[in-house]
């Protein structure tokens, strides 16, 4: 059964999304800003940028 999410708590965790991706440098995807993409887009752009980052890291020897 999927969790439905309170109004005050879908936004705090769209907030953090948005800031997690502000820090990475990402402002919008395509031509809309993150304040109009849903959780559930938030959450796949920061996995996305996640996966993104640890690929480009170099391997400590």
């Amino acid at each position: 059964m999927v969790k439905q999410h309170t109004q005050p708590e879908t936004e705090h965790k769209k907030n953090w999304f948005i800031n997690a991706l502000l820090n990475f440098g990402i402002y919008k995807k395509g031509n809309r800003h993150l304040y109009e993409l849903t959780l559930q887009e938030l959450e796949a752009q920061y996995v996305k940028v996640k996966v993104f980052m640890y690929n480009q890291e170099p391997l400590s020897q």
